[in-house]
């Protein structure tokens, strides 16, 4: 009884209305979210979106995606999907498509056909795109910052070294991500066909550095 009174209390004229959810691609979290909180934004989480693209490619087209170069970038494009302007997704998924019909890439096809069913149809864009940005990308910052550090020093560091590697590849990833966008802009405010556009932001998934 006095828990109650306790929590009455507190709890008196307290509205929680939270503006951004980030959480895993189960769309009964995410509904149910937007049931409660009308306004909330979802943000489901990159490293869910590229583990579950590295099972499916494992099931469907290991070997060409390790055999075949061209289908190893396309791969590549994929995966860095949420980190375009999503304006142009649906085309360049369908610059590889025709691609893979072209030289009869049977089975990337097959895993195309399951991130278009998977990504483009059942998952709203809005919820996975980082475009501009590339904050909380992972439910576990402390999880994703020690693989990061795993991947960048093959053996243990100084503290010096360990600062100046980090400032490093911090301004390096940053300057490569916003060279990109600006990239982009660039060849609107020139008018340039959006096929050049296209070209560009494929090789820009490409080239951009695992997130």
């Amino acid at each position: 009884m006095n828990r109650n009174r306790n929590e009455s209390k507190y709890n008196n004229n307290i509205i929680v209305t939270p503006k951004i959810l980030h959480c895993d691609f189960e769309k009964s979290i995410s509904n149910a979210s937007i049931t409660i909180f009308h306004n909330i934004t979802i943000k489901y989480f990159v490293r869910h979106y590229k583990r579950s693209l590295e099972v499916q490619k494992n099931k469907l087209c290991y070997n060409e995606v390790e055999n075949n170069h061209k289908i190893y970038l396309s791969n590549k494009a994929l995966t860095n999907f949420p980190f375009i302007n999503p304006e142009y997704i649906f085309d360049i998924y369908n610059h590889i498509k025709i691609i893979c019909q072209i030289y009869n890439y049977f089975n990337f096809l097959n895993f195309l056909e399951y991130f278009n069913k998977t990504y483009l149809n059942k998952y709203d864009i809005q919820y996975w795109k980082y475009y501009n940005d590339i904050n909380h990308i992972t439910n576990n910052a402390s999880e994703s910052f020690n693989n990061y550090l795993k991947k960048l020093f093959h053996k243990k560091p100084s503290l010096y070294e360990l600062i100046y590697h980090l400032k490093r590849e911090e301004s390096l990833s940053y300057n490569n991500y916003k060279r990109k966008i600006e990239g982009e802009s660039e060849l609107i405010d020139k008018k340039c066909d959006k096929n050049d556009i296209i070209d560009l932001r494929y090789k820009c998934l490409i080239e951009l550095n695992t997130l």
